[in-house]
């Protein structure tokens, strides 16, 4: 049997991982082995790393045209995000005849929960009542501030939520809200009521969504059509004291515009993308209270789980390529198989198990 070499730069379950054995040399290698941000490939690191390599099971690290072009043996890439457009040129890639598969549905669940956990906490003096009792205690002299601290709380019951975005995750958050009484509206152009009937959700445009909710909860991807789609105007319909979570993407909205309608006491917000990561201990995000402001480090999608998930769906997709199983339509960049280079590259792997 030909054997085959694969490097993995992703984060991964190594035992799942293992059980390519008997068909590839598995090498793991930067972020792959210790999990530190820095281990990121550049792209002229990741040029040099990947020469010789059939597969290419890729993280965050930028996977270029140049980088690609400089990997002659290079036949298939697997990439660990649903979105791997974002670090992998995959117009280079059908170019090359190198057909890209992805991890479709890895934070279906951490996303969903991590944004009822936002949700809760924006809701509910949690945080602030905690770090109380831990740096002063619970006492008898600060029982009766403490009680007064958590009159603010708030339930979600019959709160209207609004959720921008209906895509997996957007329909896993309907789905784990429904049991918390509260009124679900939600803004996507691209799906029809009766699609989300099981989802008691009701489709309303955005400027109403805006209008109605106590929260609004961003779910959509960044696209020509949504970049910046929460602007200035649409944040000033909000009503005083709603709250905006963003645990999608920071260029869905007007950053700025958001800081002053935060900054100024009028609006809340759940943050756990910005424009710049990290935030650096100058950022004026810093200095708006946590009672207005619930600040986290990009955080939504992980899991223990994900890590699980990802490395079985991607072992099953390579297993199923190399068995002939997977169809074209299931690539991240279908037309590869036109490329007058598919044959040599992509082709050699696809359905070689079968032979």
């Amino acid at each position: 049997m030909t054997r085959y070499s694969l490097l993995c730069t992703a984060e991964n379950d190594s035992e799942v991982l293992s059980t390519l054995s008997e068909t590839f040399d598995v090498t793991c290698k930067g972020f792959a082995l210790d999990l530190l941000p820095q281990s990121r490939y550049s792209a002229e690191e990741l040029e040099a790393e990947l020469a010789g390599y059939d597969v290419y099971l890729c993280g965050y690290d930028k996977a270029t045209d140049e980088a690609l072009s400089s990997s002659p043996d290079l036949k298939l890439i697997l990439s660990v995000r649903d979105g791997p457009e974002e670090n992998i040129d995959i117009d280079a890639c059908t170019k090359l005849g190198i057909p890209v598969l992805a991890c479709s549905g890895r934070c279906e669940r951490s996303v969903p929960e991590y944004l009822v956990a936002q949700l809760l906490l924006m809701a509910k003096p949690i945080i602030r009542d905690a770090n109380t009792v831990r740096a002063e205690g619970w006492t008898r002299e600060n029982d009766l501030a403490l009680r007064r601290l958590c009159e603010g709380s708030t339930e979600l019951a019959g709160k209207t939520i609004g959720i921008v975005g209906l895509g997996r995750n957007g329909r896993g958050l309907a789905k784990r809200l429904q049991g918390f009484e509260v009124n679900l509206i939600a803004n996507d152009p691209y799906i029809s009521p009766e699609s989300v009937v099981e989802l008691d959700i009701s489709l309303v445009d955005l400027n109403e969504l805006m209008k109605r909710s106590d929260y609004v909860v961003l779910m959509a991807r960044v696209s020509p059509e949504t970049r910046g789609m929460i602007s200035r105007e649409l944040l000033s319909l909000m009503k005083d004291g709603a709250c905006l979570v963003n645990a999608a993407r920071a260029a869905l909205v007007d950053y700025q515009a958001l800081y002053d309608e935060v900054a100024s006491g009028r609006l809340r917000a759940a943050l756990d993308v910005f424009e710049a990561e990290p935030l650096g201990e100058g950022s004026p995000w810093l200095g708006i209270s946590d009672d207005r402001l619930l600040i986290t480090s990009h955080l939504a999608g992980l899991s223990v789980e994900r890590i699980t998930y990802q490395t079985k769906y991607l072992v099953n997709a390579i297993e199923r390529f190399m068995r002939g199983e997977m169809q074209p339509s299931e690539f991240r960049n279908p037309a590869v198989v036109d490329s007058p280079t598919f044959a040599a590259r992509g082709g050699a792997l696809w359905g070689a198990l079968g032979r």
